[in-house]
């Protein structure tokens, strides 16, 4: 069975497929590449402003949003045809992809417009600050602390491997609001600039080399945040983390198993003509591979099915 779409899918497809052919960034401009997940070089970020401008940076969301207020299947397109050319949204993916998504989804209009939208439209840049030198995957364990003071937050502690901290305008904080309620309900989450006095970005290398420069460790002294840069309500962060992290989550295997189709055709076509092409081992690990990348379309078809069910969402746009 090969699934297909409907009508009204396969249009959407087509306006997008003109748009990208119309709207990509010419090769000789795509040299310069960016030095973190927080750097954009000027012609993505010249891509990305127009990808927004255009309705095409987030699908999903309404005109004003960078979207076009596409439907479960339009998305699937969506991620299908920009993981078949190799197109990047953004070289901020945390910003767009977690940190602008969760001021929209948490946030109030103010905070939408002049945190969300910039990102958007690459004017700003945003990395995420969870992880902790005592609290890494288990983020209910922060200690990190916001001090509520009148007006603002007072914010002391410390981050690590905040990916491209050292480049990016804001930050999403979470932060420890309240000592003394069970870890996981006693937990906020603030959007800090990063030239707020008192915080300090140190970035370090990892494995790849001392070149490969995208992590940090971020210090807060005594740092001053407007209280209307709270995200949401105060120690409601658990359930905004939860959000911030589906985000980054949502339709990762639709991108992952076309990456996964475009190497095996760059490994099939190099294989051609060679000796190696009728060797069983060679032939036998790709045919594994082949599996595999199925599954991973098959068993995501079949958890957007089970979306649909839960949002009564018709499922019927995809045809056997």
């Amino acid at each position: 069975m090969r699934l297909g779409y409907d009508e009204k899918t396969e249009a959407f497809r087509d306006q997008l497929v003109a748009w990208l052919e119309a709207n990509l960034p010419d090769s000789s401009l795509t040299v310069e590449r960016p030095t973190s997940s927080a750097d954009i070089p000027a012609w993505a970020r010249q891509f990305q402003r127009q990808m927004f401008d255009d309705g095409w940076l987030s699908p999903a969301y309404p005109p004003e949003l960078g979207g076009r207020n596409a439907d479960l299947f339009e998305q699937m397109v969506y991620l299908e045809e920009l993981g078949r050319r190799h197109v990047t949204r953004s070289f901020n993916p945390q910003g767009l992809g977690i940190v602008s998504a969760s001021i929209v989804s948490f946030g109030n209009d103010e905070q939408i417009e002049r945190w969300a939208v910039p990102i958007m439209r690459a004017e700003k840049t945003a990395a995420l600050g969870m992880s902790e030198p005592g609290a890494g995957s288990d983020l209910a364990s922060l200690a990190t602390r916001a001090v509520p003071d009148g007006d603002h937050f007072v914010v002391n502690g410390q981050k690590v491997w905040t990916s491209g901290a050292h480049d990016a305008d804001v930050l999403l904080v979470f932060v420890r609001t309240d000592p003394d309620a069970p870890k996981h309900k006693g937990i906020s989450a603030l959007i800090v600039e990063t030239d707020t006095p008192g915080l300090d970005r140190r970035p370090f290398p990892d494995l790849g080399g001392p070149d490969q420069v995208d992590f940090n460790e971020v210090f807060f002294d005594d740092v001053i945040v407007p209280s209307t840069n709270l995200v949401g309500d105060l120690n409601d962060g658990w359930r905004i983390c939860n959000g911030a992290l589906a985000h980054e989550r949502a339709m990762l295997w639709v991108m992952w198993s076309q990456s996964l189709d475009n190497m095996l055709d760059d490994a099939l076509a190099e294989l051609h003509g060679t000796p190696h092409a009728d060797d069983d081992v060679v032939l036998d690990r790709l045919g594994r591979s082949i599996m595999d990348s199925h599954a991973i379309r098959l068993l995501g078809h079949r958890q957007l099915v089970l979306l649909c069910s839960k949002l009564a969402t018709p499922v019927n746009h995809a045809q056997p």
